[in-house]
Parts: structure tokens; C-alpha cells; sequence
């Protein structure tokens, strides 16, 4: 089933939207994801790069995960909000931050990923 999203970061500088089918839900609990978001866990909607429209002015910082693969966390240049990410293991795709949806209801809950860097505060 296709889906329309929109969404955008804290200050409105940074908008996105995207058209097409979501290929699934994670909640991410590795530790680059808590230390990209400031949380304990990151859920994300992965779908096609494709089909994803931004524009505003976005920062991207790459990092080589402990499993070797390269990450992109794209966030809002001027107030930092996490917006999107993408892996090298999976070129043709990216991630939203669930949280950066307009409407944070369309995200449901997927697989949890990376479980050993739950932290003692985040179960639930």
C-alpha cells in the first residue's frame, strides 16, 4: 500500500515528503542512533531514496558502523533535528526519524534492532 508522509525539523527550515510504499519499521537501539537522536531508541520508516523529496539546508555526517557498514545521519543545518539516515548495506533505501513526521501516528511499530544497546531506562 503507497503512503504520502510529510515532515520536517524543529525550526521548518528542512522539509521532506515522500511518496510509495514503506519497506518496513525498526525501533534502532544501537548507540549511534541514541547519540544521533539523544535518545534511547530511534524508530525509523525505511522506504526508497527514490522517491523521497527534501529541501532546506541539511548537514550529512558519515560514520563507519561496528558491523563495517558506512552511515549517513542527515540533520537540519540550522537546528540539528535528525531528519533521515541511510547504510551502505542498503544503497537504494533510507530511513525517517519517526519523530520528524508531521503526523508521528503513521509510523507503526516494527522489529527492534540492535537490542544490546538497549539502555536500562528505554524498555518498554
Amino acid at each position: 500500500m503507497s503512503q504520502y508522509l510529510t515532515g520536517r525539523c524543529l525550526c521548518g527550515a528542512c522539509q521532506f515528503d515522500y511518496s510509495g510504499e514503506i519497506r518496513f519499521t525498526i525501533q534502532c537501539f544501537c548507540r549511534d542512533c541514541q547519540h544521533a537522536t539523544g535518545a534511547g531508541h530511534a524508530p525509523q520508516m525505511m522506504m526508497s531514496r527514490d522517491r523521497l523529496m527534501t529541501k532546506g539546508p541539511t548537514k550529512t555526517f558519515r560514520k563507519r558502523a561496528d558491523s563495517g557498514s558506512m552511515l549517513e545521519f542527515i540533520f537540519c543545518r540550522d537546528c540539528g533535528s535528525p531528519l533521515l539516515k541511510a547504510t551502505s548495506r542498503m544503497p537504494d533505501a533510507i530511513a525517517i526519524y519517526a519523530g520528524a513526521l508531521d503526523d508521528p501516528t503513521l509510523f507503526e511499530r516494527g522489529q527492534d534492532v540492535f537490542e544490546d544497546g538497549r539502555q536500562p531506562w528505554d524498555q518498554g
